[in-house]
C-alpha cells in the first residue's frame, strides 16, 4: 500500500508542476519583457513593416465591449493602431482619440486611416507624441464615436508594456526584403 501512495503522491506532483497554466486575462498582472516583434512578408502601402503584440483592453464604460492596441514601424515611423472590437462602430471624423495621463495632460490624435465603421484607428506619431507617451503614465484612452464614446483605463502593466513595445520599435530595422526569416 505504501507503494501505491508513492507512485499516487509522485504522479499528482508531475502532474501539477508540468501542466500548463491558464492564459492570463488581460487584467491581469502579466508583464512582458519580449519584445515579440513580427515582421511578415506582407506590404503596407508597397513598404514592409513590423508591429508589437496588441495590448487587448477592456471598455470601462460599456458591459463586454474589448479593444486592442497596437504599435506598428514602417521605414522609421511609429503608428499605433486602435480597434474597438465592436461590431459598425463608425468612429468620428473630427475628434477621434484623447489620451490622458497621470499628470492631467491630454494629447488628441486624429485618425489618418480612412472615415470607417469597422471601429478602427490609425496614426502616425510624431516625435513630441513618442516622447509623450514614453515619458508619462497614460490612465485612459478615449475613443470618440458616432453612437457612443469608449474608454479604456490603462493598469501599471499596460503602461510597462507599451513603453517596452516603444522602446523596442524605436531601435528595431524593418527589413526591406521579402526573405523574412519565420521563427520557429
Amino acid at each position: 500500500m505504501n507503494r501505491f501512495k508513492c507512485i499516487s503522491f509522485c504522479l499528482a506532483f508531475f502532474s501539477v508542476f508540468f501542466s500548463k497554466a491558464q492564459k492570463p486575462a488581460s487584467d491581469s498582472v502579466f508583464v512582458s519583457f519580449d519584445c515579440n516583434i513580427v515582421q511578415t512578408k506582407q506590404k503596407l502601402n508597397k513598404k514592409f513593416f513590423a508591429s508589437t503584440p496588441a495590448l487587448h483592453l477592456r471598455a470601462n464604460n460599456d458591459e463586454f465591449s474589448y479593444g486592442t492596441l497596437q504599435l506598428g514601424k514602417r521605414d522609421n515611423n511609429l503608428f499605433v493602431y486602435i480597434q474597438i472590437l465592436v461590431d459598425n462602430v463608425c468612429i468620428k471624423k473630427d475628434k477621434n482619440v484623447d489620451i490622458f495621463f497621470q499628470s492631467g495632460e491630454v494629447i488628441t490624435l486624429q485618425n489618418e486611416y480612412p472615415l470607417n465603421c469597422e471601429g478602427f484607428f490609425a496614426r502616425q506619431l510624431k516625435r513630441k507624441e513618442i516622447e509623450k507617451l514614453r515619458g508619462n503614465e497614460i490612465t485612459m484612452i478615449k475613443i470618440y464615436t458616432y453612437e457612443k464614446n469608449y474608454e479604456y483605463y490603462l493598469s501599471d502593466v499596460d503602461n510597462y508594456n507599451l513603453d517596452n513595445q516603444i522602446d523596442c520599435l524605436s531601435v528595431y530595422k524593418v527589413k526591406k526584403t521579402d526573405e523574412v526569416k519565420i521563427k520557429k
